[in-house]
């Protein structure tokens, strides 16, 4: 018998897939062709591009406008206050005539760390000079101490420890008064006077007076102790000629006056 090979059946030829049928299988799985449906909103025009101004006109207003914003340069020399020297002698006796308690030099120390001690703060304050007391509030809404400096030259230097890092915070030192509770309106007069304290630093950049003030001691030169007795300066023994110029500066009268003074009869 013979074998015959079995004939597969002939490939049924698909269709060519139409335009409608690619633009509905892209429609349906992706949103990136919805903006071509979609009608741009409309945006509402103000009335200055309803009604424009003339040129010149313009141009007249921006010209004001220049003329009345402040120059950058100048705002950000105001803003830049540096290293502030701190108040003369003189200024500080006027500010001391307004506070009622002036014997008491109290300081505000705000923007402090809440971890801070008062030991911390007290030694802090020694580069000025000699503190008295220092109080931490129990309870506060912000950190801030009061510093009350023994002494007018300590009061004076404290003020040059304003934007001193302490703790890791920058502190902030102003004028305070003494006493726990501060009516609203004392609060607002210091800050009136701290805000004239601050003016008065920044002129007196030019004033020796204020910047020769600093934190830095002065070096005393070294006394050398001496001993009163083993340290006296040796005196030379006279001469022959010196002895005989004393002898006849001494009359003989006064020979005579002393010795009858010693009751010897001549």
């Amino acid at each position: 018998m013979v074998k015959t090979k079995r004939k597969l059946p002939a490939p049924v030829p698909t269709p060519a897939p139409t335009r409608q049928a690619d633009n509905e299988a892209d429609d349906s799985g992706s949103d990136y062709d919805v903006e071509r449906y979609m009608q741009p909103t409309k945006v509402a025009k103000t009335v200055a591009e309803q009604f424009p101004l003339p040129k010149q006109v313009r141009k007249d207003v921006v010209k004001r406008s220049a003329r009345d914003e402040p120059e950058e340069e100048e705002s950000s020399e105001d803003d830049d206050d540096g290293d502030l020297p701190t108040l003369t002698k003189k200024q500080i006796e006027g500010i001391l005539q307004t506070i009622k308690n002036n014997k008491r030099l109290v300081l505000n120390i705000s923007n402090v760390n809440f971890s801070t001690a008062k030991e911390e703060i007290e030694e802090h304050f020694r580069k000025a000079g000699r503190v008295k007391s220092v109080r931490i509030p129990k309870r506060r809404s912000s950190g801030f101490a009061f510093v009350e400096m023994l002494n007018p030259d300590g009061f004076q230097k404290a003020f040059l420890l304003d934007g001193s890092f302490l703790d890791g915070r920058q502190i902030k030192v102003q004028l305070s008064e003494s006493g726990k509770k501060k009516s609203h309106q004392k609060i607002l007069q210091l800050e009136r006077k701290n805000a004239e304290i601050r003016k008065m630093r920044k002129k007196n950049r030019v004033k020796p007076e204020a910047t020769e003030v600093t934190l830095v001691p002065k070096v005393l030169p070294k006394v050398v102790e001496r001993d009163p007795y083993l340290d006296k300066p040796k005196t030379k023994p006279p001469t022959k000629k010196e002895i005989k110029a004393h002898n006849k500066k001494v009359s003989l009268k006064a020979k005579f006056r002393n010795v009858a003074m010693k009751g010897i009869n001549v």
